[in-house]
């Protein structure tokens, strides 16, 4: 019977045509953005940081930015989830469903960042702390992952996100 179980749940797809269809990606996807961008036009220390006058241009160049966050990390999630289908051998099932959650998953994540809370490490801490939250619930939401899973691949993620990050920051230093 236990045997029977784990053949069964390895063959399961992660990403399943139920859990809300294509339809609860874009909800969540849009209400992720709609805060960003509430954030972006309200001048939110969260995402501008203390800056005194925010132009119109500045707005434009930040919605910019947005978008290209957005776009990666879902490019970087969605490639991230099909590397932990080949490493459990699970089939990721419809990667247009899959690239909608990812994009879901990002959009929410970003949501966090509007957050008013003065700049520091209080709010460095909060913030990492809040979005390793919403994209746990929301992977395990969205995808077919038990907790223990869910757990390692948002975890293997932030990993990923720390080395890409401090990647950057050498290579804007050497130059």
């Amino acid at each position: 019977m236990a045997q029977e179980q784990q053949t069964t749940h390895n063959t399961a797809l992660v990403s399943q045509e139920g859990r809300g269809g294509p339809w609860l990606p874009v909800v969540l996807s849009t209400i992720g953005i709609g805060f960003v961008l509430s954030g972006i036009f309200a001048g939110s220390t969260g995402l501008y940081g203390d800056v005194g006058d925010i132009t119109f241009s500045v707005v434009l160049k930040e919605s910019g930015r947005e978008l290209v966050r957005l776009v990666l990390f879902s490019v970087l999630l969605l490639t991230a989830l099909r590397i932990n289908c080949w490493r459990v051998r699970r089939h990721l099932g419809n990667v247009l469903l899959a690239a909608l959650r990812c994009l879901a998953v990002i959009a929410l994540v970003e949501a966090v960042r509007v957050v008013q809370i003065p700049h520091g490490p209080v709010r460095f801490l909060l913030v990492i702390a809040a979005q390793y939250i919403v994209c746990f619930v929301a992977v395990l939401g969205l995808f077919s992952f038990t907790i223990r899973e869910a757990v390692l691949f948002v975890t293997s993620c932030a990993v990923g996100v720390v080395v890409l990050w401090l990647g950057s920051e050498i290579g804007t230093w050497i130059t």
